[in-house]
């Protein structure tokens, strides 16, 4: 019963991300939301899969999810440092 608690709230939180990754024009913002949802999957593997193949699968979605994060971390680092040009003219 708890669990399916949990898993309702986490569900909610997934969809406002989500809705809000679309909505935003900030790039930066839609990569957080997008980590958020990332996550908040990985909890609704481990919380619903209570085996140890659920395990497994959380486990990975887990640390692939950490990946990418890190790769959002290392992207918006270099964005920083990045000078845009706007020309007009062509």
């Amino acid at each position: 019963m708890a669990n399916e608690l949990y898993i309702s709230i986490i569900g909610i939180i997934i969809i406002l991300m989500a809705l809000r990754s679309l909505v935003t024009n900030n790039r930066v913002e839609k990569l957080l939301y997008l980590n958020v949802v990332d996550f908040g999957i990985t909890a609704i593997i481990a919380l619903y899969a209570q085996s140890m193949f659920g395990f497994i699968v959380a486990a990975t979605f887990f640390i692939t999810s950490t990946l990418s994060s890190n790769a959002i971390a290392y992207s918006l680092k270099k964005l920083d440092n990045e000078i845009i040009l706007d020309n007009e003219d062509g």
